[in-house]
């Protein structure tokens, strides 16, 4: 059980910060960088899921409902020796707009099974020049090499429902979830006995948000003289 969360914001704070700096991708990422944004995706999520366990998070924030892309699969079932034909496996032109909540995407990068970050050109010449079905192989190579690319989002799916889906989130969405979880405080916490359970039902506050500007501002004077 986490105690003070203040140290584990922290960390989550400083991945989303080194996630940010992933986005724009100058050359082709090597295997241990590939594995390091792994590491960081996956412990961000332990990290929420921790403070989440721990009532450390508001009940507003543990309900946040999260869109993201959903590939249906093709086959009834994905077979280890075809883990990474997700091509063939599922229906990638046909993506439909759903919404999950956050305890489903903790459950998604922490026990996943596909786990592929999407790099991808964001210059119009160099996507132009792709879409262009007269060029060699070797040319559309040397476009993608030398087209501007960035880090847009994660396929991600997990042992449970990869038979069934593939998911496709933003990385800009997963940074400001943990920016949002990174700065969440709890000030106030409601408690009601549920006789079903034996224990306390728990909602938790983050009350900042109804401080004046001026107590904000002294606020942030103080804690800026801490460091």
């Amino acid at each position: 059980m986490i105690y003070e969360s203040y140290y584990w914001r922290k960390e989550l704070l400083n991945i989303s910060e080194k996630i940010t700096k992933k986005i724009e991708v100058k050359k082709n990422w090597s295997d241990s960088k590939r594995a390091k944004f792994e590491q960081e995706i996956m412990v961000g999520f332990y990290i929420i899921r921790k403070l989440m366990e721990a009532n450390k998070l508001t009940n507003k924030l543990c309900s946040t409902s999260i869109s993201c892309k959903i590939y249906i699969s093709k086959r009834a079932k994905i077979k280890r020796m075809d883990r990474y034909a997700f091509f063939d496996n599922y229906e990638l032109e046909k993506p439909k707009i759903v919404k999950r909540d956050l305890k489903f995407f903790i459950n998604q990068f922490v026990h996943s099974y596909l786990f592929i970050p999407i790099i991808d050109l964001t210059d119009q010449e160099s996507i132009l020049k792709m879409d262009d079905e007269k060029i060699s192989e070797e040319e559309r190579i040397e476009i993608y090499e030398n087209g501007k690319k960035e880090l847009l989002g994660i396929f991600v799916n997990s042992d449970e429902n990869k038979d069934k889906y593939l998911y496709e989130i933003d990385v800009k969405t997963i940074i400001k979830i943990f920016q949002q979880v990174g700065n969440c405080v709890i000030t106030k916490v409601d408690m009601t006995f549920n006789p079903k359970k034996g224990d306390f039902d728990t909602i938790q506050y983050d009350g900042r948000n109804e401080l004046s500007e001026e107590v904000k501002v002294l606020i942030d004077k103080k804690e800026q003289q801490k460091k």
